[in-house]
């Protein structure tokens, strides 16, 4: 095991990762039980081309879309639900995506996803009582990736995203390629190249942008994103967050909480 397979493969830092698991599934059902949602909408042709709704319950509502992660290969929006409930409390519309995962597609078609995605939510919002104008994008390590990279690649989108809150981002791509994760992803060095934020101008960035990271995490995935925030720091937007002692999986538990700095973000700069 070289050293990014070591830096990225967490199930076999944590032992207990399960546990995390069914956390995330177990409060996850909590919240569609309690709270009204609509599942499984389609976007698209594909099965895996949905999204969970959960409106607020009220008209014109901020949007917060969020996008799960799994490396690009793996997990499904049904055990992220739980992070609709802080912002649906404070009137927020939320959106869990799915999307098709690799080797199904590759990369730039998986992001293809999130941006056909976000423009169906845009066109779609007032059905769920959300403001197609006041966009938050956020995701979870490769959600992270993708809810900023949707940004990057797409002018036309930008007005209307007024924040971006990425947590455990992957930002640079070739620490990815150069371990066990690449045996699935077949990332070549044109991939790379063009779906890495740290080979990207941030300069065009115009909202709020927060990297956050668990400062339990592995160094690797520290570096990811204290490095993009180190190179982007002239841009005043861009804000760098870790969180002391919290592991991958438990930085996304943060989001379910309202006292969270994560939460708190999205509803201060997310609100219309």
């Amino acid at each position: 095991m070289n050293y990014f397979d070591q830096q990225l493969n967490l199930r076999a830092r944590h032992p207990n990762f399960q546990e995390f698991i069914d956390f995330n599934h177990s409060e996850s059902q909590r919240v569609r039980e309690h709270y009204h949602c609509h599942l499984n909408i389609a976007y698209g042709r594909d099965p895996l081309q949905t999204l969970d709704v959960f409106p607020s319950p009220t008209p014109d509502a901020p949007i917060l879309i969020f996008i799960h992660g799994g490396y690009w290969r793996a997990l499904d929006k049904s055990s992220y639900s739980f992070v609709a409930e802080p912002f649906v409390r404070h009137h927020f519309s939320v959106f869990v995506i799915n999307y098709r995962l690799i080797p199904q597609v590759d990369l730039s078609e998986l992001v293809q996803d999130i941006v056909t995605a976000t423009q169906w939510i845009r066109t779609h919002a007032q059905m769920y009582q959300g403001n197609p104008n006041a966009i938050t994008m956020s995701g979870h390590s490769a959600g992270g990736h993708l809810a900023l990279m949707v940004y990057l690649l797409n002018p036309k989108l930008r007005a209307y995203i007024r924040a971006i809150c990425s947590i455990s981002g992957l930002f640079d791509l070739q620490p990815i390629q150069q371990s066990y994760l690449n045996d699935t992803l077949q990332l070549d060095d044109a991939t790379v190249a063009a779906y890495s934020p740290v080979h990207q101008d941030l300069e065009v960035v115009q909202c709020p942008l927060l990297l956050s990271v668990g400062l339990g995490e592995t160094p690797l995935f520290i570096e990811q994103s204290l490095h993009l925030y180190q190179q982007n720091k002239q841009n005043q937007l861009v804000k760098y967050l870790g969180i002391k002692d919290l592991n991958h999986y438990q930085m996304i538990h943060e989001l379910g909480q309202e006292a969270s700095p994560l939460t708190r973000f999205i509803l201060q700069e997310g609100k219309v």
